[in-house]
């Protein structure tokens, strides 16, 4: 996968997944607020009444992806007798932004056990997508008597057992981010079969694509995947209600994640969307609707 382009339009589709599991007319006030995590101001949206939902973007999404809004107008539309909740974690969105790869990592999935202590919010189901997956892994490692159920979309997480210990993505990313090279980092990546954009016109791209993020948050950010590892022990021992929910097309590097998650956790669901990919799994009506039939069997 051709991150930066997959990147482009996943952003720009409304990432409304859960929207389609509502019925006609179904509607919902959604606020945004903020807390106050150990220093770090920390942007959530919260819409719905009923079982406690909360909603874990990817690398250099932000909440209001997940309904049709914006950041500065963002909507929710929780499926019945649910309450939703997406956090912009740190680094992302509306929320704060340092620089430093050490603020990120296991303080992102601290953030969300904070977030329901904000909340009083006593135990909820976490969904991740790709770096969301991440996330949701360390808060069950964190904390699995807050997590009621867990859903990894598009991802798995971070086990000691990979075979793949390092993220070249995401340091490639913090690298030009660094360096202020965004629109030499896109040329590089340009798909197989696409003609390589000239240098102007990458620069053009990168501020399209790049010009509302703070690029070195995000690269500190990508930066502190690897500090989001949990024992695949730990996890083999846990009872938390699991599902990895996830396109048939999915390349290879997530496949194996996946893969090596089934061989760890014999006890998880495991549920393919065909014919979908990392960008388009998400804007599947059956990726909500699968998670809203798994979070009502573990409800109650």
């Amino acid at each position: 996968m051709n991150a930066p382009f997959a990147r482009l339009i996943l952003v720009g589709l409304s990432v409304a997944a859960l929207i389609g599991c509502q019925s006609p007319g179904a509607s919902a006030q959604t606020r945004s607020e903020t807390f106050d995590s150990k220093g770090t101001k920390i942007r959530y949206l919260i819409a719905g009444t009923g079982e406690p939902l909360v909603l874990l973007h990817g690398w250099q999404g932000e909440a209001s992806t997940w309904g049709p809004g914006t950041r500065q107008n963002p909507k929710l539309s929780p499926p019945p007798g649910m309450q939703v909740i997406a956090i912009d974690l740190r680094g992302h969105g509306l929320s704060d932004k340092p620089h430093n790869p050490a603020s990120y990592g296991s303080e992102m999935a601290a953030d969300v056990v904070r977030l329901l202590d904000h909340l009083k919010i006593e135990k909820a189901h976490i969904v991740g997508y790709s770096m969301g997956s991440y996330v949701a892994g360390k808060v069950v490692d964190l904390a699995p008597e807050r997590v009621k159920s867990v859903v990894y979309g598009g991802s798995a997480p971070v086990l000691d057992i990979r075979e793949v210990k390092g993220f070249s993505e995401a340091d490639a990313f913090a690298d030009a981010a660094e360096k202020g090279k965004m629109g030499e980092y896109l040329r590089e990546r340009t798909p197989a079969g696409m003609p390589k954009p000239s240098e102007a016109d990458a620069e053009k791209f990168a501020a399209q694509l790049y010009g509302h993020q703070d690029v070195r948050a995000l690269g500190a950010a990508g930066r502190s995947f690897g500090q989001l590892e949990v024992k695949a022990d730990r996890l083999a021992q846990l009872t938390t209600p699991t599902l990895f929910l996830y396109g048939s097309k999915e390349g290879p590097y997530i496949l194996a994640r996946i893969a090596e998650a089934r061989s760890v956790l014999p006890n998880a669901e495991f549920k393919t969307i065909e014919g979908k990919d990392h960008m388009t799994t998400l804007i599947d009506p059956s990726f909500g609707r699968s998670i809203v039939e798994f979070v009502g069997r573990h409800s109650k």
